[in-house]
């Protein structure tokens, strides 16, 4: 009889070792970046696609209609400011431009976000003592990033300006939408096989930026997210 129990705990203890090391190389995934690192990507399945060594075959006019589609993503990020942060990462993005995305959410959508008796009694039901005008659910603020920049799973916490009611899974601000004085200027827009580059500047009457370039991945529909910012 003891036998079978000294098999399966040894199968038990290999489990486990065999989950501590994935956990391990799961880290060194986060913390380790650039070429050496591809063959650790490639095990977990991760995006090994070097986009930007792709070669550029056509280039497209600031009016063609691909290239408004990507200003008005670009749009989306934009407030008082010639300076933009730049990211590479989900994570990043969220980071620095929480704010500015449900902003162009109730912006675009201010009817159904603020006073809308539907939402706020969800949101009111678990926030009893608040006062609330807006709510915004955070699934519609997690399409928005899936939509415009690709982005999977995100982590919801508080804005600047926007607060995350974690009972109600929904985010409430006091103030109204921004809208934006700064003016995008569209400088060159390339193709590669599975991108386009846009680059360009902003300025607000006074400053001009850095020269900033948006890599926008296409899709197989034919739509594109923004991948990338850079300087």
């Amino acid at each position: 009889m003891r036998y079978p129990y000294r098999r399966r705990k040894r199968r038990f203890r290999a489990g486990s070792i065999l989950l501590l090391v994935l956990l391990c190389a799961t880290f060194l995934v986060s913390c380790v970046a650039g070429p050496n690192a591809l063959w650790i990507k490639g095990f977990f399945g991760l995006d090994l696609s070097d986009y930007r060594s792709q070669t550029v075959c056509a280039t497209l006019s600031p009016t063609d209609q691909r290239v408004e589609e990507m200003v008005d993503t670009l749009d989306i990020l934009l407030a008082g400011s010639v300076d933009l942060a730049t990211f590479s990462t989900t994570s990043r993005l969220m980071e620095e431009y929480r704010d500015a995305i449900l902003n162009d959410l109730l912006r675009d959508h201010y009817s159904l976000y603020m006073g809308n008796p539907q939402l706020l009694s969800v949101a009111e039901s678990s926030y009893p003592e608040a006062m609330l005008s807006t709510a915004i659910p955070a699934k519609d603020l997690e399409q928005a990033v899936k939509r415009h920049f690709g982005g999977g799973s995100i982590a919801h916490r508080d804005g600047d300006v926007y607060e995350y009611l974690g009972r109600s899974d929904t985010y409430t601000t006091v103030l109204g939408p921004w809208e934006s004085s700064v003016v995008l200027n569209v400088l060159s827009a390339e193709e590669t096989q599975n991108t386009y580059r846009l680059y360009f500047t902003l300025s607000d009457g006074e400053h001009t930026s850095a020269v900033y370039c948006g890599l926008f991945v296409k899709r197989a529909d034919g739509s594109t997210y923004l991948r990338s910012l850079t300087v």
